[in-house]
């Protein structure tokens, strides 16, 4: 399913001339290296961008290099190239230009182009024991030691431009070798199959040259006694086409997700990058989601419409897949596979983000809680990403608008009684959490925006009733307290409040004593509010909360801090 849909994607940017046809990639290339007739080394051309990095050119595309010697058409590394020794093995170094030289001198050797007579003689003539000595290189062997990709030039072009050479490369390329076909579960067509898949690029934490979705490396992942990619049957055709298509994908950084150790990619069926930019906008919550321009966008596509934006036709009825990759070694993970019409993909997110509303402090500006936000929630102060199941499981339950993972409401409530600090993140967090999976409706009446002053369940009245009795402190000791009930007793109370009932009305009869002679109308008006509460709980004390219903009790507490700061700011 996941290769058919990128093969699909690979045939459409193909058309659109986003991407080289079968046997071209396009690669990051540092340097040219200028060749004159005799094969010498006159000049060595840095096609590094302003970020140091280097710049884009279509190469003849190889299957992937994970190990052992494998040397590249027309361009390679220093090592293949010019057989530099950055390892303190030149052995290794130049078995690696052999291999190269090889190559060149077996594709080129029916080629008479000055092009291809210079590469080589190149070859025929370059001693890697000496490189280090030209001084064409030395400017630029500090940079070329650290790894760098090099493409011949010849009369101040690409070799590759050469017309003879890339009809004999694609002639190379598209050649019938006695191999066994078999039908390609991806096309179903009968064709040889891959022996090995491409390396992907541009997932987090994976190995930097690549690694692969499917490979076997080991007898035990064989069966009916096939090797290698014979056990996965992907044409060669499709296995190229599904990796340039992924490859291109995750190239562009800007139109790619991360969080915690899932990389996110997303692809329309017509292969337009605008829909990438308005879903990965609203995952992450840019700035310019607030522009009325980007609202109005999305209230039409919303409502069924289709609209312009940056001069491209965007329908909600296009088919939008999203995919989910996590490195695994050497190989990649698939976490997560989705396809959906992009109008759905947009009500889901847009459901997630209403059930995350909730009364807010004054100070804060920007309401917004993108995807990241909430997972910086779920990690201790200076601690390391989340725990990779839930990373995946909660961005599928945002974009399905299916059912949040448990581990959600366990983080969450596991970080607020580590620090004993309810921001309207996390309160935000567990309202969305109860208004989504719950299935207790008592539980569900806490999961208002703002203060319920009519639900009677318990455990969102105990803490409420928390919230005034930490009020009641405050205000005995003037506002000057460096720690409050809450850092004592919050955990206790929203575990086991029938535990610790007594001991925090022992405590609010004292402070209630010293406001009532220093403050006896606010000692009344507190009372009152807190008898209120009071006289809608049970008699008896629940002895023990559920972790759902610890999510009530913040809530509870929540809500009645942010009404008691409502009240300051009146008065004021």
């Amino acid at each position: 399913m996941i290769f058919y849909e990128l093969v699909q994607l690979y045939q459409q940017l193909v058309r659109q001339g986003k991407i080289g046809a079968p046997g071209w990639v396009n690669e990051k290339v540092s340097y040219g290296i200028m060749l004159d007739e005799n094969g010498t080394i006159v000049q060595l051309i840095s096609k590094k961008k302003d970020n140091g990095k280097g710049d884009k050119m279509l190469v003849p595309q190889h299957p992937g290099r994970t190990s052992g010697t494998l040397a590249f058409f027309l361009w390679d590394n220093e090592k293949y190239l010019l057989g530099l020794d950055a390892e303190g093995k030149p052995e290794k170094a130049r078995e690696r230009f052999e291999a190269s030289k090889k190559r060149h001198l077996d594709l080129l050797e029916k080629l008479d182009t000055k092009a291809a007579l210079a590469v080589k003689n190149f070859f025929l003539t370059w001693e890697p024991e000496k490189a280090l000595e030209n001084e064409q290189i030395k400017p630029d062997l500090e940079d070329l030691l650290k790894g760098a990709n090099l493409v011949f030039y010849y009369q101040a072009r690409p070799v590759l431009e050469d017309v003879k050479i890339r009809e004999m490369w694609e002639q190379h390329i598209n050649r019938k070798e006695e191999k066994e076909a078999r039908i390609c579960l991806v096309t179903g067509k009968k064709e040889p199959i891959a022996r090995l898949h491409p390396l992907i690029k541009g997932v987090r934490g994976a190995q930097s040259s690549g690694a692969s979705l499917v490979s076997f490396n080991a007898d035990a992942f064989c069966s009916y006694e096939m090797e290698s990619g014979s056990n996965a049957q992907t044409s060669e055709a499709a296995a190229s086409a599904y990796g340039a298509a992924l490859n291109y994908l995750l190239a562009d950084t800007q139109r790619v997700f991360t969080a915690g150790d899932v990389t996110v990619t997303g692809w329309v069926e017509e292969g337009e990058g605008v829909y990438q930019d308005l879903l990965m906008a609203l995952l992450n919550q840019d700035k310019t989601i607030q522009d009325a321009d980007i609202q109005e966008a999305l209230k039409k596509l919303l409502r069924g419409e289709s609209i312009a934006w940056e001069e491209k036709a965007i329908d909600p009825d296009h088919t939008f897949y999203i995919l989910g990759l996590s490195p695994n070694a050497a190989r990649l993970s698939v976490r997560f596979f989705l396809k959906n019409r992009f109008g759905a993909w947009l009500e889901n997110i847009q459901a997630h983000e209403k059930r995350l509303e909730i009364v807010l402090p004054e100070r804060v500006v920007r309401p917004y809680l993108p995807f990241w936000m909430i997972l910086e929630e779920m990690k201790a102060p200076g601690g390391k990403d989340t725990i990779p199941p839930l990373t995946a499981a909660l961005l599928q339950s945002i974009l399905r608008n299916a059912r949040y993972p448990d581990e959600l409401l366990y983080c969450t409530i596991r970080r607020i009684r580590a620090d004993h600090h309810l921001n309207w993140k996390r309160a935000a967090i567990l309202k969305a959490y109860l208004s989504k999976n719950s299935v207790n409706q008592k539980n569900r009446e806490g999961c208002s925006v703002g203060l319920n002053t009519e639900t009677n369940n318990q455990a969102y009245l105990l803490g409420r009733l928390f919230s005034m009795l930490e009020s009641i402190q405050e205000a005995s000791a003037g506002g000057t307290l460096n720690t409050t009930i809450k850092d004592q007793y919050l955990n206790s109370m929203c575990s086991t409040p029938a535990l610790v009932m007594a001991q925090l009305l022992k405590l609010k009869e004292s402070h209630t004593k010293k406001l009532r002679r220093d403050k006896p109308g606010l000692a009344v008006k507190l009372e009152k509010q807190l008898t209120e509460i009071v006289s809608r709980l049970e008699i008896n004390i629940p002895t023990q909360l559920s972790l759902e219903e610890q999510a009530v009790f913040m809530l509870g507490y929540y809500h009645q801090t942010q009404k008691r700061y409502e009240k300051k700011q009146e008065e004021e």
